[in-house]
């Protein structure tokens, strides 16, 4: 069984209990427009360039095998809507100015990379994340792993949105010793809007969840003019409370660091003039979710 990834990060604190090795696989459902990981959201292969690293020599243009890249005067312009991300050009790139995200591992090659960090796992309770893009997206693979984890006595924890289909959760709802999930969008119109789906079955899947009396933590993300205003975190905290009492909620802030990564992609970014919550906004948020009566760390 294979799967594809887009990253692997070691020595992870905030992915679960203990200090993990979260990896983040390819595919997303789901299309937030604020994304962190947008590199993350296709499946396959990304092409990514760094014009402060270009050093306009040229190569990419002359080993493109479709023609898709020309010089001008900002460094090399890529034809996205041609490109067919295949790596040619940042394989032969000097500098290192153009990459690919994105590999295939087995389940075992991912286990054998994660096991390297084995005695933090033992000595912490930690153990792997899955995360991405989204996990459920690659259902048979994320099994897999999750089983193999196990086997090896790993502690698993899954990050997700939760938007699968049943079947999808049944096959995987006694794996993951954690389930990690986002609500972000109350209103299910809002939802369709700023993510591209309803809010409908990860409501439904997050219940579910509950009622088989998974271990869970809840997440908000808090983005700038989408999911920030007191009448969604507000809902969500009346929703999380009346379905899971006594249940941990943690905010994610939103982070303007992600804005790089659209541009090394040339990908559309609508957040460009985002600032980043001041501490004291950071209080209030967490003070306007916790009024539902639920844990907010």
């Amino acid at each position: 069984m294979t799967g594809e990834l887009f990253g692997i990060k070691r020595f992870a604190v905030h992915d679960g209990p203990g200090i993990r090795c979260t990896a983040f696989l390819k595919g997303c459902p789901l299309r937030c427009i604020w994304c962190h990981n947008p590199e993350g959201v296709r499946k396959g292969t990304e092409l990514g360039y760094l014009p402060l690293q270009c050093i306009r020599c040229g190569d990419c243009v002359t080993q493109c095998p479709h023609d898709v890249i020309r010089l001008d005067c900002n460094g090399a312009a890529i034809n996205r809507t041609r490109c067919t991300r295949c790596g040619v050009c940042a394989d032969g790139c000097p500098a290192g100015a153009l990459f690919v995200k994105g590999r295939t591992l087995t389940a075992a090659e991912l286990i054998e990379e994660c096991s390297k960090e084995e005695v933090f796992f033992q000595s912490t309770g930690g153990g792997i994340t899955l995360s991405g893009g989204d996990p459920l997206f690659q259902p048979e693979f994320t099994a897999e792993v999750l089983r193999m984890a196990k086997g090896k006595g790993y502690h698993t924890a899954v990050e997700t949105c939760l938007y699968a289909t049943k079947d999808v959760l049944d096959a995987l709802i006694e794996l993951p010793d954690l389930w990690i999930v986002d609500l972000k969008i109350w209103d299910d119109k809002e939802h369709q809007k700023l993510t591209g789906q309803t809010n409908q079955q990860i409501l439904r899947n997050y219940e579910r969840l509950i009622d088989a009396g998974k271990p869970l933590m809840t997440r908000i993300p808090i983005i700038p003019g989408c999911t920030d205003s007191k009448e969604n975190l507000v809902s969500l905290g009346q929703y999380i409370a009346k379905q899971n009492p006594g249940s941990v909620v943690e905010p994610m802030f939103y982070n303007p660091l992600a804005e790089s990564k659209y541009k090394n992609y040339d990908m559309p970014y609508s957040l460009f003039d985002a600032l980043p919550y001041t501490a004291a906004q950071q209080q209030r948020f967490r003070a306007i979710i916790a009024t539902a009566g639920i844990n907010v760390i």
